[in-house]
């Protein structure tokens, strides 16, 4: 007899991160979720913590999920979280784009996981 999993998040791809309206996308649900900037490392790690279900990369191996605390280092405050969720000038476009792509699969798994109705929204 088989069990069937019932959950299954596909990890975003570097290309997918470095895609301009992926990673704005994500960068709006990033600042439109109501989790203060030092509760997002908790926000993540309870996520993964809890997920009931598969987390897999494209070509089909299991996602090991990492040290949340380690890929964010040593910033408790999240600085770093904050730089990324500034607008530019117009308000409309991230003021920087991070090359940190550990950091954005997390929170792209984030809302793969607990918004799954938003995260669809990021690969259009």
């Amino acid at each position: 007899m088989q069990s069937k999993i019932k959950n299954v998040v596909f990890v975003a791809t570097r290309e997918e991160l470095e895609s301009q309206s992926y990673y704005r996308r994500l960068w709006i649900a990033t600042r439109n979720v109501k989790i203060p900037r030092r509760s997002w490392l908790d926000a993540i790690a309870n996520t993964m913590r809890d997920f009931d279900g598969l987390i897999i990369t494209r070509a089909g191996e299991v996602y090991n999920i990492p040290d949340i605390d380690a890929v964010f280092g040593d910033d408790p405050d999240l600085r770093w979280l904050g730089y990324y969720m500034q607008p530019d000038g117009s308000g409309e476009f991230p003021k920087m784009r991070t090359r940190k792509y550990q950091r954005l699969e997390l929170l792209d798994l984030y809302f793969r996981i607990n918004h799954p109705s938003i995260a669809r929204h990021f690969g259009v």
